[in-house]
């Protein structure tokens, strides 16, 4: 295992332990709560950054592919995330503008909108990669007709 896998495997297992707030919960102090959301959303959103970044190299890595004319949708999910963690942050800084219930509700309808993203883009990308394996396997037939031009004689029965 290289280093930097082991060191993205040691920041993901520390951010799912730092995600856990069960033992906040069970002290029932709202201090303590409140703490524990914050760092969890601080967290979410470095994330989130790190995510975009990630995924702003690969479109440049794969300029013209497929992957990259469709990676708009999955930056616009991500960005979407990340404003969601922001929406419940508003409700705890601006208590006058908005309650908590309208501030779930803006956060679950922008979750909602960047699951919708993600369909979006995982479906466009399935359905060129479809394509390009089936004009790759007829180019393969051409291929193997062009070296053995016997062989299709033969499958045909001729």
């Amino acid at each position: 295992m290289s280093a930097r896998r082991k060191w993205g495997t040691a920041l993901i297992a520390a951010a799912v332990a730092a995600s856990i707030p069960a033992q906040a919960w069970a002290a029932s102090d709202e201090a303590v709560q409140a703490g524990v959301i914050s760092v969890t959303g601080i967290v979410a959103l470095l994330f989130a950054v790190a995510l975009l970044v990630e995924m702003l190299v690969l479109r440049k890595l794969a300029s013209g592919a497929a992957i990259a004319e469709n990676i708009t949708y999955a930056v616009l999910a991500v960005m979407c995330l990340a404003a969601s963690v922001l929406v419940g942050w508003v409700s705890r800084l601006v208590p006058a503008g908005f309650t908590a219930e309208q501030a779930r509700l803006g956060s679950d309808m922008l979750a909602l909108a960047a699951m919708a993203l993600f369909f979006v883009y995982f479906w466009r990308v399935r359905r060129a990669m479809s394509r390009f394996l089936g004009r790759l396997s007829e180019m393969e037939q051409e291929v193997v007709g062009a070296l053995d031009p016997d062989a299709e004689l033969e499958d045909r029965g001729e």
